[in-house]
């Protein structure tokens, strides 16, 4: 029995939501080997799926590369690994690695902490690409003539000229194949149906490139930083501050925090912060950076697009948190970076400090793009 390419992933997202076990099995047994399996088994589903088959997960925004179950299934598995121990344990095991971004769209959206995931393609969209190709292959053989039997006939025919319109005489007699664009009108459809799907994703300017992607914070992986991975989505989620601990910060060097507003668009609401920028290998991670923690120290800027903080923070917001009361780093005044003071003792005030930050914030957005449009 055939089983669909998307069957096998709706299946591990409901397992994973719930908190269920991925069981791997290689003839019929067992086993704890991701390169040695040949089946697997999401919870309390009893359908075991070939690891080598095709889904409808895509490791590009093109949707030219499937990925078979297998790959899907060693990401999720790897899902504590920080982003250079999944990468070592790739190349050992000879397993697709997925790039920073598509990794975590994919980990989001299994977690539950997403509804949906822009690299896993809608199945009836792709039904319908290949009953089209299938079409356009039908209709694009030649009508071959058949031979005439009559002699009289035969000799007529040879002075037999077609009948064409104005709009075949000025195309020529070259035959011009259009079918590459029926594959552009269904990733455009693709696009629209999904745009649709996410209420109010018509952005400002963000209808050339499709839905907009979740903006990102950088934060200071310093020690001393005030606000870090491992208190930040507290105080800004809920308004309450509480002190750093590096032994809170999550494997995976990100966090997600929630942010909603009837302003903006739902891409606009999640906000993705980081502490480096080791993945940041395109210019569109850049331009989806809407602010920059800092705590004054210039090596934090080191490896960014732009190195010196002058510079850097005439082109992004930049923030520095600090205790109130105390003074300041002096060069930060240089650097047109907004100071953001957080009381020592008095936590009420949080909610004031985050309320007063998210204003902030919002302005940013809407600029950039994520605001609704009415």
């Amino acid at each position: 029995m055939s089983t669909s390419t998307g069957a096998p992933l709706r299946a591990l997202r409901k397992a994973t939501t719930k908190g269920e076990p991925v069981v791997l099995f290689k003839d019929g047994e067992k086993t704890e080997s991701i390169v040695d399996a040949t089946e697997v088994q999401f919870g309390q589903d009893k359908t075991k799926y070939d690891l080598n088959m095709t889904t409808n997960f895509y490791s590009d925004d093109n949707f030219e590369h499937a990925e078979n179950l297998r790959s899907v299934v060693f990401c999720y598995l790897l899902k504590k690994s920080n982003l250079l121990d999944y990468r070592e344990e790739s190349e050992n095991l000879g397993i697709p690695l997925f790039k920073f971004l598509v990794r975590t769209d994919l980990l989001t959206w299994l977690n539950g902490d997403a509804e949906t995931c822009q690299f896993v393609k809608d199945e009836k969209v792709a039904d319908e690409s290949a009953a089209a190709k299938t079409s356009d292959t039908k209709t694009s053989e030649p009508n071959k003539k058949h031979k005439l039997e009559d002699d009289q006939l035969e000799r007529i025919s040879k002075f037999e000229r077609e009948s064409i319109d104005h709009n075949a005489a000025l195309r020529g007699s070259k035959n011009i194949d259009f079918g590459y664009l029926i594959s552009d009108a269904k990733r455009l459809i693709l696009e629209l149906k999904r745009s649709k799907s996410t209420p109010g994703s018509n952005s400002r300017g963000g209808s050339k490139e499709g839905p907009k992607k979740q903006p990102i914070i950088l934060v200071s992986p310093a020690t001393t930083a005030l606000l870090s991975l491992s208190n930040i989505k507290e105080f800004l989620e809920e308004g309450k501050f509480t002190e750093p601990n590096p032994s809170n910060r999550p494997d995976s060097g990100l966090v997600m925090v929630n942010h909603p507003s009837d302003k903006l668009i739902s891409s606009g609401q999640r906000i993705m912060v980081v502490d480096n920028i080791e993945n940041f290998t395109k210019l569109e991670y850049w331009e989806r950076v809407i602010a920059i923690f800092t705590t004054g120290q210039t090596w934090q800027f080191s490896r960014y697009i732009h190195p010196e903080p002058e510079n850097l923070f005439q082109k992004y917001r930049g923030f520095y948190f600090g205790y109130q009361g105390e003074t300041a780093p002096v060069q930060i005044k240089d650097w047109n970076v907004t100071e953001v003071r957080v009381d020592r003792d008095k936590r009420f005030k949080d909610k004031v400090v985050v309320k007063d930050f998210w204003t902030e914030i919002d302005k940013i957005l809407i600029n950039k793009g994520y605001g609704k449009l009415y």
